[in-house]
């Protein structure tokens, strides 16, 4: 366990106090090192939250930092939820408080974090008047009652009636965007700190990426490195602690794109510098990621948010990141009495090169100390105080000198991996297929209905989110033309095109029905779509006289921005002119229909009765039609995965399918989508990936290469129904629906299980094949004897030693096992 600073203790379920000095956060009268790790509630199923916390304790840390997201409390202005499923915030607040953690709660309420809106509600970009993150008199009003009800609800989670949280945060990194807002953003960010003072806490306020002096809060910084920043903050802010509120160890993931990575002794290295010159708190963006459910995401953000954090988007440990910064963290807080108790030091020069610093905590004879090595290419050879050291390009060795030692005693090196380390790198987790297909029987499924009853009737169309209120990604746009004459040239060399000026982010077109195409922007951008229309489809009459054709455009948004100036006037679907075969066709009488037949009902009321029994050839004649999939899944293998020692984690294997929405008994678990991320000849940030030198995901380390981004689809297993004996005898039934937008193969969809464990021992690969073969003749032999004798129990036990002796044991993580 990690040891006891004496005087100093973790939520104490008793009345603290908590305040701040240049050392750091002080509790109960002491400044304390906080190990802080980003978890957010929503983006988990509250089943998970006591796992995640136990996790996130044994890996070293000490805090827990999260979001609060305005658009799932406040859905409806005046309509509150903090009480349900994942919008529980006092449980998780008090699942936090059971398990010794503190708490920084980050309100905003502005977030981005890559969610929706940025947490902004929909309701409120339709208040009179309002500018978003300005001196707006009515965003300030919905802003400060949004916050004074999050303080109604968190107060009993304050120090004062022993509660975890320890400090709170208004806005976020506005001073990314301050300067933009000129003197009005001036304006706001001090009215943001006078708020929050107004609220009469006992814990102290942030104010995130805050560049601008704030009086009342204190500024913290984000970044992948942000040891630079510490010179410049302790001159502006001599009195106030140095807070890293957004570590970033990994990166989130967009469609199509190669997943992020980033070295765990980079990271070490980032931290271990932090700390050496003078910080107090880290906070890792994100220590769990977790999943975006529903459509929770930003604009093209993958429904994984698992940032390739310490804990999967599953809840298991990413076992080298997880390893390698517990044992920096234990060492922090070990000494955290020698980093907080003294003032910051200044830099010796090592071996002397400007490269090599050397931060000692305390006196010439009792000291903790940081020996940084900062050149990316050269290892430096160094004396420090009797101990002669290599000190490894990139990196920090962390040393300890008692009175009773002779000289310091090196503890920790941030570029040098363990044994077991290395081997978790050799056995990264993997999904294991535990329902390979689904039985044709099980499958059921309907066309979805393009027809329906129009809204809105205008004579262009319509901005999307005006109409749609973003209760629903999907907005139909009607039209009926006469075919320009310029139609009339159908020869192969003069393609006729469709063509849709500013338009975002997805449509897909059809004429009097039928397919014509799909295309997508990037990110957050607006785009032209150009559409090639088949000739079959542009008939025209004899003489060339016009014939009226149906054209009917599916817009789709992808989640709404989540940092842009002025987002109250964020805009999608058909913005600009739209012209057929050169034509410009934008304006006549259009009809707006918003949503999907089907979408809203809650899935589990639907009647499969109704609909056909799924037959894969038949499904073959009709390419390109959207369509409903209702899928008995097989609760009975789900039931026995589940009656192991380890709680299964489960996926949804979509390779088969191409994009659309899926829900699991009425819970909405996100959009899919299939598609691939670029090969590693195509693009260089999957071609290189070293931890020595500034770490940027636009530049290095994407991994899974030519891969689907995502493959896989979190099934939290709280949102099944598994029967409570695993022999069949209870019924349960668990339906998963499937919107498909484009084709698919249902019958292939499968159920895989998340596994990420830990090899305690390296199998020998050239000996293996022998060994394995040996060992086949001798399982064959036993089971023969077995069956003679009557002992069937010999091959269990053959089978368990062999899988002992592959390394591949279940083990629990407590120091004794991990000491190598």
């Amino acid at each position: 366990m990690l040891s006891a600073v004496a005087g100093q203790r973790s939520v104490p379920g008793d009345p603290y106090t908590v305040g701040q000095s240049p050392r750091g956060l002080v509790i109960d009268g002491q400044p304390r090192v906080l190990t802080t790790g980003a978890i957010h509630y929503p983006r988990s199923a509250p089943a998970m939250w006591d796992s995640l916390m136990k996790k996130a304790k044994l890996g070293g840390l000490n805090t827990i930092d999260t979001y609060v997201f305005w658009n799932m409390h406040e859905p409806n202005k005046g309509e509150y939820d903090f009480y349900t499923d994942r919008a529980n915030l006092p449980l998780f607040l008090q699942t936090a408080q059971e398990n010794g953690l503190f708490v920084v709660l980050r309100v905003g309420p502005y977030v981005c974090a890559e969610w929706n809106y940025g947490g902004f509600p929909q309701w409120l970009r339709h208040e009179p008047g309002i500018v978003f993150r300005t001196y707006s008199a009515p965003f300030m009003r919905e802003m400060r009652r949004f916050i004074a009800k999050v303080v109604d609800v968190t107060k009993p989670y304050m120090p004062e009636h022993g509660g975890p949280i320890i400090a709170m945060q208004i806005e976020n990194e506005y001073g990314d965007h301050q300067r933009d807002f000129g003197h009005d953003g001036d304006l706001f960010a001090d009215w943001c700190g006078q708020t929050a003072q107004q609220f009469n806490l006992s814990v102290p306020w942030i104010m995130c990426q805050q560049y601008y002096r704030v009086d009342g809060v204190i500024p913290t910084v984000n970044g992948f490195y942000c040891d630079q920043k510490l010179q410049q903050f302790r001159r502006d802010n001599p009195v106030l602690p140095a807070m890293w509120t957004e570590m970033w160890p990994g990166w989130f993931q967009r469609w199509g794109e190669a997943a992020p990575h980033r070295p765990i002794e980079d990271i070490a290295y980032a931290v271990a510098k932090w700390f050496a010159r003078g910080g107090t708190t880290v906070s890792y963006y994100m220590y769990h990621g977790g999943t975006n459910f529903g459509r929770t995401s930003g604009p093209f953000i993958m429904t994984s948010y698992d940032y390739d954090g310490f804990i999967d988007e599953y809840g298991l440990e990413n076992w080298p990141k997880y390893l390698h910064l517990q044992a920096l963290h234990r060492l922090l807080l070990e000494h955290e009495q020698f980093i907080t108790g003294n003032d910051v030091p200044k830099p010796v020069k090592l071996a002397g090169s400007d490269a090599a610093t050397a931060y000692v905590y305390g006196t010439d004879s009792d000291y903790f100390a940081f020996l940084i090595n900062s050149d990316s290419s050269n290892s430096i050879k160094i004396k420090f105080d009797g101990l002669t050291q290599q000190l490894p390009p990139w990196s920090v060795t962390l040393v300890r000198r008692s009175k009773q030692d002779k000289q310091p005693n090196v503890l920790y090196n941030t570029a040098q991996l363990s044994k077991l380390i290395k081997r978790a790198q050799r056995h990264p987790p993997r999904f294991e297929t535990i329902s390979s297909g689904l039985s044709t029987d099980n499958i059921h499924w309907r066309p979805l209905s393009q027809a329906g009853v129009p809204t809105i009737t205008a004579k262009r169309p319509v901005e999307q989110i005006s109409v749609t209120d973003d209760k629903t990604d999907y907005l139909w746009y009607r039209t009926k033309v006469s075919l320009p004459s310029e139609c009339g040239s159908l020869d192969a060399a003069h393609a006729k095109t469709l063509v849709l000026h500013d338009a975002g982010d997805v449509a897909t077109v059809y004429f009097n029905g039928e397919f014509v195409g799909m295309q997508h922007g990037q990110q957050d951008r607006l785009a032209t779509f150009t559409f090639a229309v088949p000739p079959s489809m542009l008939r025209l009459g004899k003489g060339n006289n016009n014939t009226e054709v149906e054209i009917s455009i599916l817009s789709q948004t992808l989640g709404m921005a989540h940092n842009q100036q002025n987002m109250e006037a964020y805009s999608r679907g058909l913005l600009g002119a739209i012209t057929l075969c050169d034509r410009d066709i934008t304006k006549g009488k259009w009809e707006m229909q918003p949503g999907l037949e089907g979408e809203h009902l809650p899935a589990q009321t639907q009647d499969t009765h109704a609909w056909e029994r799924y037959d894969p050839q038949q499904q073959l004649a009709y390419p390109q039609q959207m369509r409903w999939y209702a899928i008995e899944l097989d609760s009975q293998t789900l039931a026995e995965q589940a009656s192991g020692d380890e709680p299964a984690r489960y996926a949804i294997d979509m390779a088969s399918m191409s994009k659309g929405q899926i829900w699991i008994n009425g819970f909405h678990l996100g959009r899919y989508w299939l598609r691939r991320a670029p090969l590693a000849s195509d693009y260089a940030p999957c071609r290189r990936c070293t931890y020595n030198g500034a770490f940027h995901p636009d530049k290095m380390c994407r991994q899974h290469c030519g891969e689907l981004s995502q493959r896989y689809y979190h099934l939290p297993r709280s949102y099944l129904r598994l029967p409570e004996s695993s022999d069949g005898s209870a019924r349960v039934r668990n339906m998963l629906y499937v919107l498909e937008e484009l084709d698919g193969r249902p019958e292939h969809i499968s159920i895989a299980q998340r596994i990420s464990q830990l090899p305690l021992q390296e199998p020998e690969l050239p000996r293996e094949r022998r060994h394995c073969s040996w060992l086949l003749g001798t399982l064959v032999a036993v089971c023969g004897a077995a069956v003679l004798v009557g002992a069937g129990t010999l091959l269990f036990k053959a089978l368990k030693q062999w899988r002992e002796r592959r390394g591949y044991s279940r083990i629990h993580t407590d120091d004794s096992s991990l000491a190598e």
